[in-house]
């Protein structure tokens, strides 16, 4: 058992280095503990930075085996979940980008070293709120038939991070809730747009949602876009999209409606987009990708009232239209073949003032992540370990 633990931690160690507040979301109040079902429970380490720009890492190795083979029969098995959201590369601020990496390793003591390793690296990137009129008799923003009235550019907006969790128990093991929230902030833009994370160290259910510990529920909102925290800072200018604007401020175009785009990659593994709200990675033992909920929770203003209305997923934009809202960010935030979905997604609303919007990213007992740590470090490190 020591020398499990001791894998354990080794290989966690070896894995780092490689509404408009909790109200407005489910919060960690409606975290319930479901059954494990074939999960596992994971060891969640959390770390964040502030310099210049927010970060954070939520790092989980699987405790008594993994999601694929269980660890049986006098082998140690152990996985690792690995959540991770940056906002800045280098020096230079970037659209918030949300990784998802797994990574699984099994050595069988009875047969000598063995390796099985299943990895998937992945990211979820929201780049612009889009502020358009519906004009060309289609649902839903398309880029060049639409009117497009202002923007708010999510890679130049200022942030901050804050954190809260609560603890679970499932078959007697103590696990972690994490619930992140990434905020903008300043005077001029203070809670205009916010991404929540919701990480669990076991499979929980969450308002209508139910995660694996593999998987993470992210609450995108964004909240008065047509108030006076949506400052301008440049003139919309027809077409044009400017990269180093961070916001063009509302219109008062009385039939404003509200889209996010945002993509969606992969490296070394493609990926297959199943019906209108459901990605997943091809390649793969598990069932990973992208998903989203069809439908928003929206108020407008006027009303106190929540109503829900639906989403308009255009799956099926070009890549030029992509490159006018960041695609070239993509490729930066992952090494080797990269396959990337350029995603468009209108809210069925005019003028909203609140909308909240809850996709989710990971993986259950079927995905995997092209991690930035060496595979031969881990396979010595165990090696050495189990030769004591």
């Amino acid at each position: 058992m020591m020398i499990k633990n001791f894998i354990l931690t080794v290989f966690l160690l070896v894995c780092i280095s490689a509404f408009v507040n909790s109200q407005s979301t489910v919060g960690l109040s409606g975290a319930v503990s479901v059954s494990l079902n074939g999960d596992v429970v994971r060891s969640y380490i959390y770390t964040d930075s502030n310099l210049i720009s927010p970060s954070f890492t939520l790092s989980g190795v699987s405790i008594g085996g993994t999601i694929l083979n269980g660890g049986k029969g006098g082998s140690v098995s152990v996985d690792t979940s690995i959540f991770k959201l940056d906002t800045i590369r280098g020096i230079f601020k970037i659209f918030p980008t949300y990784f998802f990496n797994y990574f699984d390793f099994k050595a069988d003591v009875n047969q000598g070293i063995s390796a099985n390793a299943t990895s998937i690296s992945s990211i979820f990137m929201p780049t612009f709120v889009v502020e358009y009129e519906e004009t060309n008799d289609q649902e839903g923003f398309q880029y060049g038939s639409d009117t497009l009235l202002g923007y708010v550019n999510l890679a130049q907006l200022p942030y901050t991070l804050s954190k809260q969790t609560t603890t679970l128990k499932v078959d007697d093991e103590s696990f972690t809730v994490y619930q992140v929230n990434l905020t903008s902030s300043g005077s001029k833009y203070a809670n205009l747009f916010q991404m929540v994370f919701y990480v669990s160290g076991a499979p929980i259910e969450l308002g209508d949602n139910k995660l694996s510990a593999e998987q993470s529920k992210v609450d995108i909102i964004i909240n008065g876009y047509y108030g006076s925290n949506n400052v301008k800072d440049c003139a919309i200018n027809g077409n044009n999209v400017d990269l180093g604007c961070i916001s063009t401020g509302p219109s008062s175009n009385s039939n404003s409606r509200l889209a996010l785009t945002s993509f969606y990659a992969t490296a070394g593994l493609d990926f297959s987009l199943n019906g209108n709200g459901d990605i997943n990675i091809d390649g793969t033992p598990l069932n990973a990708g992208f998903s989203w909920v069809s439908n928003a929770q929206v108020k407008v203003n006027g009303s106190s009232s929540v109503k829900t209305v639906n989403i308009f997923a255009n799956t099926t934009a070009s890549d030029a239209d992509g490159k006018v809202f960041g695609s070239a960010s993509v490729s930066g935030a992952l090494s080797g073949k990269v396959f990337s979905k350029f995603l468009v997604h209108s809210f069925d609303v005019v003028r909203p003032n609140t909308v909240l919007w809850d996709p989710s990213i990971g993986a259950s007992v079927n995905s995997a992540t092209s991690v930035v740590f060496s595979f031969g470090l881990i396979l010595s490190l165990v090696f050495f370990v189990l030769s004591l």
